[in-house]
């Protein structure tokens, strides 16, 4: 089973220090291995923008309820409104951007006059402040011109397909990125915000593994992480630990 590499218990612990001033449960990073496993790549880049001296929040809807009490809730779902669920504010001196959970953004190629319209669901979005998206609905998408940065999260080992297809992705939403911009002493460290990224709470097999050398021979601005690659160094993704070997009778 492919849960069997990751320590359920304690990532949802982590999880909930994490957004405890959203009063969100343990029940509330998913029910399924897949969908905790996309929170905490949600909190993950979070928590990377927070350790880069940026403030951060959770901002969170108001319940349906008469009491319109903000309840935590976070989008695991390419359908929905956006402003039915819960996303990060990061603020640093007068700059403010927006940390969203499976929002509908459009691609480069998209314009105004296609129909149907060419636009894409991220796992994880990074955008500029757009006032209009608290009207937007389950089909609507953010301009592309407003996404900063992205992610797509993974639970499962990444296959050469896999990898293939996050370039694709790159090309289609940020095509920029595969122009050979890492040169000379570039640094992750250094950078504002992320790269697009594909995080797996796997490893990479063999050709994978190929395939990410080639992209860094390349120098495309994307990233691979992996479940012992992190994004972010006080956000390591818990693993359960290796069952001890009995010795043979």
């Amino acid at each position: 089973m492919s849960n069997e590499w990751i320590n359920v218990d304690v990532l949802r612990g982590q999880l909930a220090n994490f957004f405890i001033d959203s009063k969100g449960d343990l029940t509330k990073f998913g029910s399924t291995i897949n969908q905790i496993f996309e929170a905490f790549v949600l909190a993950s880049i979070a928590s990377l923008y927070k350790n880069n001296g940026w403030n951060v929040c959770a901002i969170n809807p108001q319940s349906p309820d008469k009491d319109k009490q903000n309840i935590f809730r976070l989008k695991f779902s390419t359908r929905g409104r956006p402003s039915n669920y819960t996303y990060i504010e990061c603020s640093k001196g007068d700059r403010v951007i927006q940390i969203r959970h499976q929002l509908r953004v459009g691609t480069k190629f998209h314009k105004q006059k296609n129909w149907p319209p060419a636009n894409v669901c991220l796992d994880v979005a990074v955008i500029e402040p757009e006032d209009d998206i608290e009207f937007y609905r389950t089909k609507d998408h953010l301009d592309n011109t407003k996404l900063i940065t992205f992610a797509e999260a993974k639970h499962m080992s990444a296959f050469a397909e896999l990898i293939a297809g996050f370039i694709g992705l790159v090309h289609e939403i940020q095509p920029r990125r595969l122009k050979c911009i890492r040169r000379g002493t570039w640094l992750k460290s250094k950078q504002e915000h992320p790269a697009p990224f594909l995080y797996v709470s796997g490893i990479l097999y063999h050709t994978a593994k190929g395939l990410k050398n080639t992209i860094i021979k390349r120098k495309y601005d994307i990233d691979i992480y992996t479940g012992t690659e992190h994004l972010s160094a006080k956000m390591p993704l818990p693993k359960k630990d290796a069952p001890k070997k009995t010795k043979k009778e």
